[in-house]
């Protein structure tokens, strides 16, 4: 196969043989073979079967396909209040307890010609 995507990667079952795997990373066999030999093989878990190495394809697909990481945005209307601590005040009260008001800054409006 000349180019592995995730659909074929997840075809493959759990697990599958060392010279799949090579082809997947576009290596030879043997190199594999002996990175796991040495214990080099960092790139996935190996599962040593008798005489027979399988490699989870989850850890394949896992590796080649993550999901790129999501930044954490702030919210623009805070749910609960960002108060100082102050004995009359817990951090974690909501708006309507404390008293505070949403600023005009804080209001949320659509976009003209949205």
């Amino acid at each position: 196969m000349s180019e592995w995507t995730r659909e074929a990667v997840e075809a493959l079952g759990p697990t599958t043989d060392v010279p799949t795997t090579a082809a997947i990373f576009g290596v030879n066999k043997d190199t594999v073979y002996a990175q796991i030999r040495r214990g080099e093989w960092t790139a996935t878990r190996v599962l040593p079967l008798g005489r027979k190495i399988r490699i989870p394809t989850r850890d394949l697909i896992a590796l080649l396909y993550a999901p790129e990481p999501v930044q954490q945005v702030s919210p623009a209307v805070p749910s609960q209040c960002q108060h100082p601590e102050y004995s009359q005040v817990t951090p974690m009260e909501s708006q309507s307890q404390c008293g505070c008001r949403v600023g005009e800054s804080a209001v949320i409006r659509p976009l003209r010609g949205a």
